[in-house]
């Protein structure tokens, strides 16, 4: 089951939270991994028998938080007179990367250089789709805040990463010719989303509290599964570049199944695992300290893999519950390069947030996303991208093929600016 050689177990200390579904949830389970059984020690097949399982009236679910996030995004456009994304809607910092480029098509200044590189000579159990052989892809990758509503950066938030990566080849999902394939990742390994239904009541207390934040906190902390629900408001302050990013959700691996998560590892890095942003940091230090870092550091992460060994101890439709690293550890399977370049070009960075569309069903049919929050996140991506491309007086997204497609970054103003400075805000989930 374990041919080849053997690879890199990711390390386990970046994730900070403390108590992670610690105790009893919603449905009677407690954290995954937690008891003395061993792990298996094999491998579950995709399309195995309870891998997946469909509820009574998952459809309706689905487009109903579909129109919930639609109403978000309109709630959003009175605020900003601008419509933005459903999730993940503010922008903290966008890298482009490339081992090639074609200048003779490029109009302005070109853009940087880096790569995504898939590792050769992997086990048999992680040698799976994109990552069956070794090879070097250019990639684009945005760093984005996830409330619905745009929140100074000095507050507790959950934080993520959108990548798109080129010249992937294989039999897609949707059935197009671009070689593109998208991963979404989030700065914690659970969901409180963790199904359609506990979607639906979180955004329809949301949408009952839209104006008063520390109501909805405290609706929340009543919830059942409050220790979940709640996670988002609790999550450490890190600066980003040395954020731990997990799938939360399952996807097909090949023959397999897995999670997956992006982790730091350049020592710059590393050095700012233990740094927290402070109250008085100013409300857009995260953007601030990413193009610096960013301008005079090689940023790098590995990319790994957590495979599904025992559905008991690692569900696949609820993503409320994590799965213990410890027990089912990550294995690193490709590694991303980013040399210096600046992150916040506003050519880049509009026209990521305007025009491009980041959806974890956009790629390979061997890497098909899993269960109900994914089969959730199909529509409401989809209905989210609709709803912003028609506000904002476009016809279709944009579907970049390679680098040559993304606009040359035109450099930021070098202006004097004055950084707001920071308030005094709430927490929010």
């Amino acid at each position: 089951m374990m041919s080849g050689t053997p690879s890199n177990v990711c390390p386990l200390g970046h994730h900070k939270i403390q108590s992670i579904n610690n105790g009893k949830i919603a449905n009677g389970t407690i954290k995954a991994g937690g008891g003395n059984k061993l792990a298996p020690g094999s491998y579950i097949n995709w399309n195995a028998k309870g891998v997946e399982k469909i509820s009574e009236g998952e459809a309706k679910d689905i487009q109903e938080a579909a129109d919930q996030f639609n109403r978000f995004q309109m709630m959003n456009f009175n605020e900003h007179m601008h419509c933005l994304r459903g999730t993940h809607l503010k922008t903290q910092g966008v890298c482009s990367n490339s081992m090639e480029i074609d200048y003779s098509v490029l109009t302005s200044s070109m853009c940087v250089m880096g790569k995504f590189i898939v590792h050769g000579n992997l086990p048999s159990h992680l040698a799976q789709g994109m990552f069956a052989k070794p090879g070097t892809y250019d990639m684009i990758m945005r760093y984005s805040s996830l409330t619905p509503k745009i929140v100074p950066d000095n507050v507790p938030a959950p934080r993520g990463i959108g990548m798109k990566i080129f010249g992937v080849e294989g039999e897609k999902l949707w059935g197009e010719d671009k070689k593109t394939q998208d991963w979404t990742f989030n700065n914690y390994p659970i969901l409180e989303l963790r199904n359609p239904k506990t979607t639906l009541e979180i955004a329809d207390a949301l949408e009952r509290n839209w104006n008063d934040i520390p109501k909805f906190a405290e609706e929340q902390a009543k919830r059942v599964d409050a220790d979940v629900a709640t996670l988002g408001s609790q999550l450490p302050r890190q600066h980003m570049v040395a954020m731990p990013e997990y799938s939360q959700s399952a996807y097909r691996f090949g023959e397999y199944v897995a999670k997956f998560g992006v982790f730091p590892l350049g020592e710059s890095q590393l050095k700012l695992e233990d740094s927290e942003i402070e109250d008085s940091d100013p409300i857009n230090i995260i953007s601030q300290e990413l193009r610096e870092f960013h301008l005079k550091q090689k940023v790098t992460y590995s990319f790994c893999a957590q495979l599904l060994q025992d559905l008991d101890e690692q569900p696949v439709e609820d993503i409320g519950i994590e799965w213990d690293p410890e027990k089912y550890p990550f294995e690193q399977i490709a590694t991303l390069e980013f040399p210096p370049q600046d992150s916040w070009l506003p050519e880049f960075r509009t026209w990521w947030d305007d025009r491009i569309t980041v959806n974890s069903w956009h790629g390979l049919k061997t890497h098909q996303p899993l269960g109900s929050t994914n089969r959730m996140r199909r529509v409401v991506y989809a209905e989210s991208r609709k709803l912003r491309l028609r506000v904002n007086g476009y016809k279709d997204y944009v579907e970049p093929a390679n680098l040559n497609d993304v606009p040359c970054p035109v450099p930021a103003p070098t202006l004097q600016l004055r950084y707001p400075d920071a308030t005094q805000t709430v927490a929010v989930l």
